[in-house]
């Protein structure tokens, strides 16, 4: 038997007045409640007698009343036909809450406006746990912060005594090593390697906690240009190699940084490229292409023909102080490219590799590109 008009009325209502999770109820056109469901005394806390009648704005904060907001919601949701808003509401006890609303428009058939349907939804929890995590953020912010500027006075407390270890090393090596002992000598040149992992280290730690500070501002960078400054840096590394480093990177390849970063960061995977490529025939090619996860940008890669990475070290070893397993010739600090991330996601960008053992590594960074403005593009030539 086909539901009737009333009986499905009559449904509708059962099933406002039943959701407890939603306050569901009517407004006349000047914005007084005229119906109340379960979930509006459950979340307002007035009984359908208490409010029935009164005007809306009683839900709100004072300064919300002062500032004339709810009428504001009315002429908005008048208008547009709907008005939907989050912000502090105040029960009947007086207590706030957060709170989503929604305020839609009820026209007959003639469009005359016949009042509005408002559905609140309490989102106190959902914000206090929003609050909690973005305290815990602002607190873990400030704790990198710290550690940064820890790590940084201890990097300088630490450069000087260990120069003056190694100075009076080599000074003991080359005035009186041929004087000692075999063994002494042995023990000389222990010192001294350690002195220079040391201070390899020791530079090495500045650089990461100082790649955690507030980047400078951003400009056109030119990779291709980036790229021949560090590898000019890195002639005696690649020669003593017996590397061929490959550049394939046109002038028009542009990135939106800082010079300084793009250099450290291509330095650092043109520098491990070339220490783990092939040991009989090294090679090492730079290359760029356009980012298609990006609206924008370009991908810079960095590819060797060494005896790649294990899948299972290669999230890894972007950690601090993480490696790849490799022989202790080849070890480095683990923080050049925990240095390397740090540079490019702060720029909104990207870092990653892709590698299989015995074929070799592929390492990208992908950075958006300037916006083209004159003032950007003339650092380039700078």
């Amino acid at each position: 038997m086909p539901t009737t008009d009333a009986a499905r009325t009559a449904q509708l209502a059962l099933l406002v007045d039943s959701v407890v999770d939603y306050a569901i109820f009517l407004l006349d056109p000047a914005g007084h409640v005229a119906t109340w469901n379960a979930g509006a005394e459950r979340i307002k806390r007035y009984r359908a007698d208490e409010i029935i009648g009164r005007h809306f704005s009683v839900f709100y904060t004072e300064d919300d009343r002062a500032r004339r907001y709810p009428q504001y919601e009315l002429e908005v949701a008048t208008r547009e036909g709907r008005f939907e808003d989050e912000g502090w509401r105040v029960r009947a006890d007086g207590t706030r809450f957060w709170a989503n609303v929604i305020i839609t428009a009820l026209r007959g058939p003639d469009g005359s406006l016949e009042g509005f349907g408002k559905v609140t939804r309490d989102l106190s929890a959902r914000r206090e746990a929003e609050e909690t995590l973005r305290r815990a953020q602002e607190q873990l912010a400030r704790s990198n912060e710290e550690l940064d500027r820890f790590a940084v006075v201890a990097a300088h407390d630490l450069t000087e005594p260990i120069a003056t270890v190694a100075g009076f090393a080599r000074l003991l090596s080359e005035r009186h090593g041929a004087s000692l002992p075999p063994e002494g000598r042995e023990f000389l040149g222990h010192m001294l390697a350690s002195a220079d992992r040391m201070q390899r280290l020791v530079g090495t730690l500045l650089m990461y906690a100082r790649s955690g500070r507030s980047p400078h501002e951003a400009t056109a960078v030119d990779v291709s240009q980036a790229a021949r400054h560090v590898i000019a840096d890195l002639a005696t590394q690649i020669r003593d190699r017996g590397a061929q480093v490959i550049v394939n990177l046109d002038p028009g390849v542009c990135v939106c940084a800082n010079r300084s970063e793009v250099e450290l960061v291509l330095q650092n995977l043109i520098s491990n490229a070339v220490k783990f490529a092939d040991d009989e025939t090294p090679v090492v090619a730079v290359s760029a292409e356009r980012d298609p996860d990006a609206d924008g940008g370009w991908i810079v890669s960095i590819t060797d023909n060494g005896p790649g990475i294990d899948p299972a070290d290669q999230r890894r070893i972007f950690e601090a102080f993480e490696r790849a397993p490799v022989d202790a010739a080849r070890r480095g600090t683990g923080l050049g490219l925990a240095i390397c991330e740090r540079v490019v996601t702060r720029r909104g960008g990207r870092i990653g590799v892709e590698s299989a053992p015995g074929e070799g590594s592929r390492f990208w960074f992908a950075l958006p590109e300037p916006d083209g403005s004159p003032s950007s593009v003339s650092e380039i030539a700078r």
